[in-house]
């Protein structure tokens, strides 16, 4: 391990390929290639190792690299050094890339922050993997403003979600039909056949996928064309800040913003629900541009319909057009997905990784999980594989996931006893924990205590604290009821088999 200088050097010449000083460029590759370490590694391995290195020097040959302890930078030059590497080499714009040097420095990440001078560089606006949350909001301009700058690098990482990459099935395949026929009628002068389109599902299913393949597929074909690609969470936030100090002036920018498109996607539009306001503006926002004939792209992880605390009136607009679901992966596009990831792990330079059929199919067999939760399994599969040097069998796959909540037929939780329970009541995991009694609320309640009591070892009081603070003669009282009325009534015996079959899926 080599020793970081206290004090860095500052005053070098800019590079020759970005005309950027040094460390300038350094920290603006690093950034990408943090983002496809998380990629490639997976989002917890990243954070718990190449996550913590930050950049400490530079200079036009080399870039050092520091961890906060002696132990964290022995483990990531011994065990993730060529990956780091590999991915520096593939986006450094300095020809030729500079080399890497590790180091151990616990002051590292504050230097390194306070040494980053001067406005973002183009390629620290690059949107991060959808693996991981809060992307920041498009630019208001046109789609081809919102790249980064050139680069030697034939990839970003928002660029791996296009309609080639996206592996469809049964479960989603409406979803990519709607996403392709929005790409490709988007400021055609055509009035959209649907509008607004809403597209839903659980976390991880795709939905963030096919909006960015749409984004990629207007930029390549029609650059010209306006997207504003935003977030609930930066809607309501930019919403709330031009009302409050931005006067009428900041009101009408923000208006503009949102209404001078070819199309306006919102992601994760649920996230609004409770915040009137901007409930209002939304409700505004969608009204003036389904009149002007601009397309709408909502996703959300449920119906409109099921959006607490959304006004029936934005509920009524949302599903006015066209709602498709995403569902779950089926075993046959959980097969299809582990095929892609490997296909997609050898194209990258892996070209020795093999899985046996047999852990293939039992791997997809036996994994209840959605898409981004199986490219987590995927990736630490294959980690484990690197790292120790074995081969990849039936039997090393099913003991890394041994342990794993996405197993079937592993110890249940109390969240997904209550969300098989949400999906087959159709009630919501707010009715779970609400102090509403109306029946068709209390009954899936206590359907959900039921099962949690047969199916996990939870004590009675921890279940009543999970189903919004009861207490545990409540837990009781819901399961001497549910187990009279399955004895006395079959159509609700029924429904609760119909549970326990979701719960083995």
């Amino acid at each position: 391990m080599g020793r970081v200088a206290d004090n860095m050097t500052t005053a070098k010449a800019p590079d020759l390929y970005t005309g950027e000083p040094p460390l300038q460029s350094a920290h603006n590759t690093w950034k990408l290639v943090k983002t496809d370490l998380a990629y490639a590694l997976g989002p917890n391995v990243h954070r718990s190792w190449t996550g913590r290195l930050h950049i400490t020097q530079a200079d036009e040959s080399v870039v050092t690299l520091s961890a906060p302890t002696r132990f964290i930078a022995s483990k990531i030059e011994t065990q993730f050094a060529d990956t780091v590497r590999r991915l520096w080499d593939k986006h450094d714009q300095v020809d030729p890339p500079r080399r890497l040097a590790f180091a151990a420095n616990p002051s590292a990440a504050v230097r390194s922050t306070a040494a980053i001078p001067g406005p973002k560089a183009a390629s620290e606006r690059a949107a991060p993997a959808p693996a991981l949350r809060g992307q920041p909001s498009a630019p208001i301009s046109p789609v081809a403003a919102t790249r980064p700058a050139p680069s030697k690098t034939s990839e970003s990482p928002r660029d791996r979600f296009t309609f080639e990459n996206f592996v469809v099935g049964a479960s989603n395949e409406l979803a990519m039909a709607v996403a392709r026929q929005v790409a490709s009628q988007t400021g055609t002068g055509r009035a959209p056949q649907y509008n607004p389109i809403v597209i839903h599902g659980s976390n991880g299913m795709g939905k963030t996928h096919l909006l960015y393949a749409i984004e990629t597929a207007i930029r390549d074909a029609n650059p010209e064309k306006r997207m504003r690609f935003i977030s609930a969470e930066d809607f309501v936030s930019t919403f709330v800040a031009s009302v409050r100090g931005q006067g009428r002036e900041g009101m009408a920018a923000f208006k503009a913003s949102l209404r001078d498109v070819d199309l306006l996607v919102i992601d994760d539009a649920h996230f609004i629900a409770d915040k009137p306001g901007s409930q209002e503006e939304l409700l505004h926002t969608l009204v003036s541009l389904v009149d002007s004939g601009k397309q709408i792209l909502i996703a959300a992880d449920r119906h409109p319909d099921k959006i607490e605390k959304a006004s029936e009136r934005l509920k009524s607009y949302m599903s006015s057009g066209l709602v498709c679901k995403i569902g779950a992966a089926d075993y046959e596009l959980r097969l299809r997905i582990l095929d892609r990831l490997i296909a997609r792990r050898r194209a990258s330079g892996h070209l020795d990784l093999a899985i046996p059929q047999n852990a293939r199919d039992h791997l997809a067999a036996r994994m209840n999980a959605t898409p981004r939760d199986l490219e987590g399994a995927f990736n630490q599969i294959v980690a484990q594989s690197e790292f120790l040097g074995t081969a990849i069998t039936l039997e090393s796959v099913q003991e890394t996931l041994s342990d794993s909540r996405y197993m079937m037929g592993q110890r249940l939780t109390v969240d997904r006893i209550q969300r098989a329970v949400c999906e087959v009541f159709s009630v919501t995991p707010t009715d779970m924990v609400s102090k509403r009694r109306a029946r068709i609320i209390a009954r899936p309640r206590q359907v959900a205590m039921y099962l949690c009591k047969k199916l996990t070892k939870r004590s009675l009081p921890d279940i009543g604290r999970r189903f919004g603070g009861r207490d545990h003669t409540t837990v009781m009282h819901a399961v001497k009821r549910i187990d009279a009325l399955r004895a006395d009534d079959p159509s609700f015996n029924a429904q609760i088999e119909a549970v326990e079959t979701l719960l083995k899926a």
